[in-house]
């Protein structure tokens, strides 16, 4: 026996398959490609191969049909054999794909791929499937069983000369509204099954909590003024969705609105109505008694195209439309005049092909897009979009416990992106042989020699791999290495020869862990995906909140699982959950004892239990995340005009704290002082310190504010906290003065206030010019100070004139008080010179030190960040990554002294 991929292997779309026993061969499906120009399967290969004695559909989605006139037309006396309500719906379905494609082949001007005639041929020459589900071609025996995807989809089941394959089609296992799902043949046991994988990489949402959520969704739309467009497929989804909503509004739980039906979803809807047997019973019922489920009398309407126009310009409706994906028909037609109106809504419910405009709606809903294109034209999307999960295929779980049940030999895997593919086959216990297979690959399976069956490999069950594949599904807690921070991970297969273990991490990543990087497992996950990312991440930023009121003295002292641990203490919370289990990997390890079938368990002792209560134990994010907590001090002093900044001062990790800055500190009360650090601890787990570094540049623009004109940068004295301006002082001069104060801590001192000279000059030392000496002209005694600094060897940045009762006074800056202060023999033979005092600035050239001190620092040594300036302790502090030898630390610290002043302090990070 072998298979042959023609289509829809590595793919969703253009479903082909070729099946060889000894004597008979037959073709499964002839799909079509929805998008691109090689539409077709790989046609060219059946010359190879034997020619096909009869041709199976397996359900009437253009994917799997929309090739059979080509393939027909190849084998004309070829039987196709499908069930009646396939071939119903087949004869709408091929009519209105001739339709699209001929437009298409116009705009692209491209050859059709058949012609009318052959599409008619083929419906003309339509085969029934027997009504007992068994048909014998040649020496095989054909078997069809239900496969719940839509009405009359089927599996097929193909044994001949000991041999048996499965092929799925499309399942579902839930079947939806409408018909019941797959029927699952426990003693089928086939050799090999070849099954679809579409969502192989998924979990479906509750089917009911979607349903609800489109209802309400649909309903508010209609009730705030606007239209809700549901684009469907009509074959399975339209019929699901008309239910949905019918459904709803019997029960009372949203109110009345007509249902616009429009597109393929009426015919098809129709044919549904006719097969009430395929039905599942409440549906069918209805059916038998009112001659329809669908389409209801004045509450689903039935529209043609003509009637468009005056349904978007009535009343707000829903409108239940195809195509599902928008790639033409009706749906797109109100997508265009429905979307650049906010009142509006897209409610899509179906797969999104990579291409098409729906896909781009899905990106739009997130963010990623705000512009759509239907037929070439680009529309501004400005109404809602969501998406709702009411597929009609199997999910990652149902696929996988469908090949467990069926036990095949060999399990491959089709109709799928490489995503859901690869995905789905990690999944699949290896016993299973789970392939991927690939368009134009024939698959040959050798029959054994006692005519029972293929040959396969014997697959001898390991007790540590069956021990690994019980983690998936759970939510691990594990550790990459010693010393780094533990992660959680939602464990989704198993790769056994290499003992590895695949878990997705909150940010929906692939992690590979082994075995003996597990903490502790918290058990099976039922809920969504999204929930298990926002448990995560919310206790990794921050793990005190969910701990702060445990009360760990209800344990024992005996030795407990974490499980028993969770229901001592009522904990049923995943946030909580998950903090505890963090929590507990911060005890010492001589209480953490490991079984020999890899159980864990805690003995937590009074003294333990002592210091979880007081969370004194090195506990995994008992403080925030640095940055998050960072976010979170900003928001705080949101408003807080004094607040500058905050970072990280990390003084070793035991002694880490955030180091707030603020324009003025000395305007920070203590009272303030302490309730912010209150405040913060609560909120963020971080202790703080206030740093006292002033912004003089802030000085100048607060008192240009205050004097409401524009003002020089004044003179600023730490030592006294004063501040001096060259500006007199004006009528309201004390109100400012008060004002000044109150927001800096400093005490502003006009021009002309009456204050003694040491005040005025902040001790800084005077030097005044002996008795008789003329004072010079400004400019040329500024001249004169130039060249002293270059007589002396050192750099004067700036001079400038000033006044001192009523006398001349030059103030130099040099680029720190401290360089200053080795240049005083210089400054008093510049004052006997000019004639005039002298004195020097106290502020430092803060920009020129750190330039100074990067130029300086070795690039070997690494450093991260730019160096920080101390001002009141004159120095400047750099943090490196490679930790220098002490006499290279001497020497760059002699170098930074000489050119600044200022010491030198090397942090190794």
């Amino acid at each position: 026996m072998k298979v042959t991929v023609l289509g829809g292997g590595s793919e969703i779309g253009a479903s082909c398959l070729h099946i060889q026993f000894d004597r008979t061969s037959i073709l499964i499906d002839a799909g079509m490609r929805m998008r691109g120009d090689d539409v077709l399967p790989m046609f060219g290969m059946l010359e190879n191969l034997d020619k096909p004695d009869a041709i199976l559909v397996t359900h009437a989605h253009a994917d799997h049909i929309g090739a059979l006139p080509v393939v027909h037309a190849m084998y004309p006396d070829a039987p196709v054999f499908l069930t009646p309500p396939t071939a119903d719906l087949m004869q709408i379905m091929m009519k209105d794909s001739y339709k699209i494609l001929m437009e298409q082949s116009r705009l692209n001007e491209t050859l059709m791929p058949y012609s009318e005639e052959q599409m008619e041929a083929l419906l003309q020459e339509l085969r029934m499937f027997p009504a007992n589900g068994v048909l014998h071609i040649g020496d095989i025996q054909i078997t069809a069983h239900r496969a719940g995807h839509i009405i009359g989809a089927v599996m097929f089941s193909l044994e001949a000369d000991g041999e048996s394959i499965l092929v799925t089609g499309d399942l579902s296992f839930s079947g939806g509204r409408t018909i019941p799902g797959a029927k699952v043949a426990n003693d089928l046991k086939p050799d090999v099954m070849i099954m679809e994988s579409t969502y192989g990489n998924r979990l479906h949402t509750d089917r009911n909590t979607e349903e609800k959520r489109l209802a309400e969704h649909v309903a508010e739309t209609i009730q705030n003024g606007g239209f809700a467009l549901i684009p469907a497929f009509a074959l399975g989804r339209g019929q699901e969705v008309l239910l949905v909503l019918q459904d709803y509004m019997d029960k009372g739980l949203i109110p009345e609105f007509p249902i616009y039906v429009d597109g393929l979803v009426t015919p098809v809807s129709r044919i549904y109505r006719n097969y009430p047997h395929y039905l599942k019973g409440p549906v069918s019922h209805r059916v038998r008694t009112s001659g329809d489920a669908f389409l209801t009398e004045g509450r689903c309407i039935a529209v043609k195209a003509e009637d468009r126009k005056s349904i978007v310009n009535g009343k707000p409706a829903c409108i239940v439309a195809s195509s599902g994906m928008l790639t033409g028909g009706a749906s797109a037609w109100y997508a265009k005049h429905l979307v650049e109106d906010k009142k509006n809504a897209i409610y899509l419910t179906g797969y999104q092909d990579e291409e098409s405009p729906g896909k781009k709606l899905l990106a739009l809903a997130e963010g990623t897009e705000d512009t759509l294109d239907i037929d070439g034209t680009t529309y501004q999307v400005n109404c809602s979009v969501d998406k709702f999960g009411l597929s009609a295929h199997a999910d990652a779980n149902e696929m996988m416990r469908f090949v467990e049940t069926m036990e095949p030999t060999y399990t491959l895997l089709v109709h799928g992106d490489e995503e859901a593919r690869h995905s789905l086959v990690n999944k699949i216990h290896p016993r299973f042989h789970p392939m991927l297979s690939e368009n134009g690959e024939t698959y040959p399976f050798t029959k054994r020699k006692d005519g029972k069956g293929v040959v396969g490999k014997r697959y001898k069950r390991n007790s540590e791999q069956e021990r690994l594949r019980n983690y998936i599904g759970s939510v691990l807690l594990y550790q990459k290495e010693n010393g780094k921070p533990f992660k959680f991970g939602l464990c989704q297969n198993v790769h056994p020869k290499m003992g590895t273990l695949h878990c997705e991490t909150p940010k929906g990543k692939m992690d590979k862990i082994g075995a003996g990087q597990i903490a502790e497992t918290l058990g099976p996950w039922s809920e969504s995906i999204d929930k298990f990312a926002d448990a995560a991440n919310e206790v990794l930023t921050f793990s005190r909140p969910y701990l702060e009121k445990i009360n760990w003295d209800l344990l024992p002292d005996y030795t407990v699982s974490l499980q028993e641990i969770f229901d001592r203490l009522q904990i049923n919370e995943v946030h909580k959950q998950f903090a505890v289990a963090l929590a507990l990997q911060g005890i010492p390890g001589e209480h953490r004892h490991v079984d020999m079938e890899g159980r864990i368990g805690y003995k937590l002792t009074n003294e333990v239990r002592f210091q979880l209560s007081n969370l004194a134990l090195p506990i995994q994010a008992i403080k925030m995340n640095a940055n998050h907590a960072m976010d979170y001090i900003r928001t705080y002093f949101t408003g807080d005009s004094r607040f500058y900044r905050c970072g990280v001062q990390e003084m070793g990790m035991e002694t880490e704290h955030i180091l707030l800055s603020f324009v003025f500190p000395d305007s920070i009360s203590e009272a303030e002082q302490k309730q912010m650090s209150k405040d913060i601890k609560k909120q963020t787990g971080w202790d703080i310190a206030f740093s006292h570094s002033i912004r003089h540049e802030a000085f100048q623009p607060l008192l240009a504010s205050l004097l409401d004109k524009p003002a020089d940068m004044p003179s600023v004295h730490l030592q006294n906290k004063m501040v001096i301006t060259n500006e007199n002082k004006p009528d309201n001069g004390q109100a400012i003065a008060e004002q000044f104060q109150k927001t800096t801590g400093f005490t502003l001192q006009f021009a002309d206030d009456s204050v003694s000279r040491d005040t005025q000059t902040d001790s800084v030392d005077l030097f005044s010019a002996k008795p008789g000496i003329a004072p010079m002209e400004n400019n040329q005694a500024i001249a004169v100070a130039k060249q002293y600094g270059k007589a002396y060897g050192v750099h004067i940045y700036k001079t400038s004139m000033k006044t001192l009762d009523g006398q001349p006074l030059m103030e130099v800056h040099f680029i720190s008080p401290q360089v200053a202060s080795q240049y005083t023999d210089m400054l008093q033979k510049l004052s006997d010179e000019i004639g005039m005092a002298v004195q020097y600035a106290k502020q430092p050239k803060q920009n020129e030190i750190l330039r100074l001190t990067k130029e300086t620092i070795p690039d070997a040594w690494e450093m991260k960040g730019n160096p920080s300036i101390h001002m009141a302790s004159g120095h400047v502090s750099v943090k490196v990554r490679n930790e220098p030898e002490t006499a290279e630390i001497s020497e760059i610290c002699e170098q930074i002294t000489a050119q600044t002043g200022y010491r030198l302090e090397v942090e190794v990070r």
